[in-house]
């Protein structure tokens, strides 16, 4: 029998992850800050099955002969060391399902800045949930398992897409302070984005529905109250997965993008309200093309007439969007797709 392969869904670089103590490399530590357990530092985030792992950036120097000039060359090399794991469970073994093991250096050191050790949950050994099975024979042990997962450098919280049709969002310390989740909803998420300002964020459902939520941070030292405000639906297929979302338009974001497994990129606006049943416009459609990854480039330039932003000398933006998707490809392998999108002015009526 063939060992099991881990899911890895999401992977991702974070520059700054504060809450987890002084770097085990004290050079990488900001020295002008006069409280080491609020030190920032960057990590590299995976996640595998139903857990998220946290990685150290460690730089070290390896020095190796140079036979052809007979002289010690010296390389730059990075180390990875794991400072932390995240396992998600069902909800009903409490702490919101969410599990933190820590590196036993990191634990020290936590402990040495006197923080708060009744975060730092220790019962990690758990058994399995006997409740619903998510993903039914395909999941006989009942995994929660991370489809997606992305941090916010605004507000400093990891969000976890998970197979139980939650999404969760984590603090710096790997404290569960929210649940967003919709009654009634069992099927499970496949991915979810942030916008800029970390205050809204959409989650994509595997039924072809695009939540989008608001985030109220408090006073940012405590529990994060949500609230759903709008269901998209209409633009894609009836019971096809979504792969993704992405917020975009201008400084503000006032639009956002949906794309799955039917072929359709559809946009949306971001700031809906209550049940929307058609998108703004279906960008793209091609149902032999299965869409799994979308980015925009956004061009902002000032117009040499009258110096506004947002419009160039010929009064548009202009924006490019990549598709990337398909199936199984030939001798060429599979392409992916660049689009121009010319948004024109709105023609102004003076009175």
């Amino acid at each position: 029998e063939e060992p099991t392969v881990p899911q890895i869904y999401a992977l991702q670089f974070i520059d700054y992850w504060s809450g987890l103590g002084p770097s085990t490399d004290m050079n990488v530590a900001d020295s002008s800050s006069s409280n080491t357990s609020d030190v920032a530092r960057g990590l590299l985030m995976t996640s595998s099955d139903d857990f998220i792992h946290l990685w150290e950036l460690l730089p070290c120097q390896k020095q190796g002969d140079n036979k052809e000039e007979g002289k010690t060359a010296t390389t730059k090399e990075v180390n990875l060391s794991i400072v932390m794991k995240l396992h998600f469970t069902g909800l009903e073994k409490g702490y919101g399902g969410v599990f933190v093991h820590l590196a036993d250096s990191l634990v020290d050191r936590l402990r040495k800045t006197k923080s708060n050790e009744a975060e730092v949950c220790s019962n990690h050994m758990i058994g399995r949930g006997d409740n619903f099975v998510f993903g039914g024979d395909r999941n006989p042990d009942n995994l929660t398992y991370v489809f997606d997962a992305s941090h916010c450098s605004s507000n400093d919280l990891l969000g976890v897409a998970l197979s139980d049709g939650t999404l969760r969002l984590v603090n710096g310390r790997g404290v569960c302070v929210s649940i967003l989740q919709l009654p009634g909803c069992s099927s499970h998420l496949t991915s979810f984005a942030w916008d800029k300002s970390g205050m809204r964020l959409a989650s994509c459902v595997a039924t072809g529905h695009l939540i989008l939520w608001s985030i109220d941070l408090g006073d940012g030292k405590g529990w994060v109250m949500p609230s759903c405000l709008a269901v998209l639906e209409g633009g894609h297929q009836p019971g096809r997965p979504l792969f993704g979302a992405k917020y975009c338009g201008s400084e503000n974001e006032e639009l956002i993008m949906s794309w799955g497994v039917d072929g359709r990129l559809c946009l949306w606006d971001s700031h809906s309200f209550g049940q929307i049943h058609s998108p703004m416009a279906i960008l793209v459609d091609r149902s032999d093309y299965p869409i799994f990854a979308v980015d925009k480039l956004e061009i902002v330039r000032k117009s040499k007439a009258n110096g506004n932003v947002g419009a160039n000398e010929n009064g548009y933006d202009i924006s490019c969007i990549a598709v990337a998707g398909g199936r199984d490809g030939g001798f060429l392998g599979i392409p992916v797709y660049l689009y121009d999108v010319k948004r024109h002015k709105r023609a102004q009526i003076n009175k």
